[in-house]
């Protein structure tokens, strides 16, 4: 059902932090103040762990299957995480499960070759719907700190983020009926976008409602190969820049993206390649006010 295995990638995940916790002990560890160490603080919380996932369209049957695939998919990939603390809506304190980050409606519905489980998928909950256990999901389990959709349209978002308003809007007005949990604008929208096709207009709605954007893809793999191979990296504008500024294609392209505002998710499976990307995230962006004006020509959105 998922495009990856939950269970192993939280058996690596627990791995990597026990054999970090073990090097902390065997080495000699001694904090600002001069003293040892305590290993022990090494954690998922103190590590930052942030690990996203998604629901299928198929799976989204009912309610409490979609809180149900939501806690299923935070204990195998973070269950092995300590508790934590948050305040919840009424302002008390409490203990929790550690949540996942993000968890995503990865598609509204299914269409045609997408997936095998599409073609037999049986009656599935209007997206409203789904909306509404997606807001348990974060405001009564605690099993994930944002919610978020992906591979939306501009319409299917704004029906979305019109529904939330008109409960809000009942509540102010003290005519609501109650909602727990409170309703809860999208935190999170994931969406295909390149230079060539940049989502011009969903990345407004999300700026216009302080809607994260996350790109995929962002690197032109969802092209068909052109003469030159990927039409977003070998592309001349491209190449230029990436000569000018002494750095790979891919980086010119991610600093693009994230110069306009998006998150990106870029896929490597070469430690190299994640090295270099990750300069992206320490260092200032490189690309000039002319050099966006060149990349934005690429677009044919």
């Amino acid at each position: 059902d998922y495009w990856y295995d939950q269970k192993a990638v939280g058996v690596a995940l627990e791995t990597f932090l026990v054999e970090q916790k073990e090097q902390v002990m065997d080495d000699e560890c001694i904090d600002t103040d001069g003293y040892q160490c305590d290993s022990s603080t090494i954690t998922c919380q103190t590590e930052e762990l942030k690990i996203s996932t998604k629901i299928p369209p198929w799976s989204l049957t009912s309610v409490t299957d979609i809180r149900d695939n939501a806690s299923k998919s935070r204990q195998e990939l973070v269950g092995f995480c300590e508790d934590i603390e948050m305040v919840d809506a009424g302002g008390n304190t409490i203990s929790v499960n550690y949540p996942l980050d993000v968890y995503y409606i990865h598609a509204p519905k299914c269409w045609d070759g997408w997936h095998p489980r599409c073609d037999d998928v049986g009656s599935t909950l209007e997206l409203r719907d789904a909306w509404m256990a997606m807001e348990a999901v974060v405001g009564i389990d605690h099993s994930s700190e944002r919610i978020g959709l992906s591979n939306v349209w501009p319409n299917q978002l704004m029906d979305i983020i019109q529904f939330v308003q008109e409960r809000q809007n009942k509540e102010e007005n003290g005519h609501g009926d109650n909602y727990y949990p409170p309703p809860r604008m999208p935190d999170v929208i994931q969406i295909f976008a390149d230079p060539i096709n940049p989502a011009n207009e969903l990345r407004q709605i999300c700026q216009d409602h302080d809607i994260e954007f996350v790109s995929y893809s962002t690197l032109g793999t969802q092209h068909r190969s052109g003469p030159n191979g990927n039409p977003v990296l070998g592309s001349s504008v491209v190449q230029n820049l990436a000569s000018r500024h002494q750095r790979s294609k891919a980086e010119v392209v991610l600093s693009w993206a994230l110069q306009k505002g998006m998150s990106v998710i870029p896929r490597s499976s070469k430690k190299n390649h994640i090295q270099e990307l990750s300069n992206l995230l320490v260092k200032p962006p490189f690309l000039t006010e002319e050099d966006m004006i060149a990349m934005d020509s690429l677009s044919q959105d």
